[in-house]
């Protein structure tokens, strides 16, 4: 059965959590990952904060809002 999608990459995937600092942590510790990039207010990014995260093929970005405002945090 061919794949309904028929995805043949996928860039990266974003996980929304509570405190990306920590996650990236984890990640990093826990399974190898690399810190790749980071993007928050003190880069001028206002209202969240993302740790980008690789390991060889793969790509996690680590977001999580500073406001409970933020859009990204409602279901």
């Amino acid at each position: 059965m061919a794949h309904p999608l028929r995805l043949t990459r996928i860039h990266h995937v974003e996980l929304i959590v509570g405190n990306s600092l920590q996650a990236s942590y984890y990640y990093r510790k826990a399974f190898g990952f690399a810190q790749i990039a980071y993007m928050g207010p003190e880069t001028g990014t206002r209202g969240r904060a993302s740790y980008v995260l690789g390991n060889d093929k793969m790509r996690l970005v680590l977001t999580s809002p500073l406001s409970h405002e933020d859009p990204r945090t409602s279901s």
